[in-house]
C-alpha cells in the first residue's frame, strides 16, 4: 500500500471519529480540576485512571501537567482502546463521552492517585468533585401499556433526589413525583399507538445519565 493510500485511510478514520463527536450527543462529561503541588522542591506525581465497564486506562501526571493536558491524554487513551464502549473528546479541561454502542455504560469510575501520598495526601488533580458514577437503572414499570395522559410509575435505582427529565418516544413526559427509586409520569399527548422508548435523564451532567425501557401506547379509550 502506498504512503498516499495509507494517509487517505488515516484521514478517513479521523473524520469518522470526529464526526461521531461533532454530531452525537454526549452521554456524560467530567471536568479535570486542580494543579500541580510541590513541597520542599519535590513535585507531586501520580496517575489518573478511567475504568468503564471494567476496562481501565491510565495517564501519568507530573510537574508540567495541567487539567487540559490530562483531559486530552485521557480522552485519547479511551478513544484508542478498542475494548472501551465509549469515545472521549476533550475541550480544554472538560472531557465528554460519546457512545460506541446503544447501551454504552453500566459502570464508570475516574480516580487519581499520588505516587507519594505521605508528602501529598491530597492529590493534585480531581475529577470535577466526582470519582464514581452510579448510572440510573430502570428495573420495571408499574404499567407497560396505556393511552396518552395515563399515569404510571418508573421503578429503579440511582435516579437521584433532584428531578431530571423523562421522555417517551422522544417527547417530554409530565413528571408528577420524583424520588431516587421511583418516578411518576404521564404518557405525553400526541403519541399514536405503538411501542416507544422510555428514557430517564438525571439532573447531573457529570454522570452517564440515561437508561431506557419501552412502553406500549394504546389508542385513547372512547365511550360508545
Amino acid at each position: 500500500m502506498s504512503r498516499t493510500s495509507r494517509n487517505l485511510i488515516l484521514l478517513l478514520a479521523v473524520v469518522l471519529v470526529l464526526g461521531r463527536s461533532a454530531f452525537a450527543a454526549p452521554i456524560g462529561s467530567v471536568t479535570i480540576t486542580g494543579g500541580e503541588q510541590s513541597s520542599a522542591g519535590v513535585w507531586d506525581t501520580g496517575t489518573v485512571t478511567a475504568t468503564i465497564n471494567g476496562v481501565s486506562v491510565s495517564v501519568a501526571y507530573n510537574q508540567y501537567s495541567t487539567p487540559a493536558g490530562i483531559a486530552s491524554a485521557l480522552g485519547a487513551r479511551i478513544s484508542q482502546n478498542c475494548n472501551m464502549t465509549v469515545y472521549a473528546h476533550a475541550v480544554g479541561a472538560l472531557l465528554k463521552f460519546y457512545p460506541k454502542t446503544a447501551s454504552a455504560i453500566t459502570s464508570a469510575t475516574i480516580t487519581t492517585v499520588s505516587s507519594n501520598p505521605s508528602v501529598f495526601p491530597s492529590v493534585s488533580f480531581t475529577i470535577g468533585g466526582v470519582s464514581d458514577w452510579s448510572p440510573p437503572d430502570i428495573t420495571s414499570l408499574s404499567l407497560t401499556e396505556g393511552p396518552p395522559s395515563m399515569g404510571f410509575v418508573i421503578y429503579g435505582t440511582n435516579f437521584g433526589s433532584t428531578q431530571g427529565t423523562v421522555t417517551i418516544g422522544g417527547i417530554s413526559a409530565t413528571i408528577i413525583a420524583w424520588t431516587a427509586t421511583s418516578i411518576v409520569v404521564q404518557v405525553p399527548n400526541g403519541l399514536t399507538a405503538g411501542s416507544y422508548s422510555v428514557e430517564v435523564a438525571t439532573s447531573s451532567s457529570s454522570v452517564f445519565n440515561t437508561e431506557t425501557s419501552t412502553f406500549q401506547v394504546d389508542d385513547a379509550f372512547e365511550c360508545d
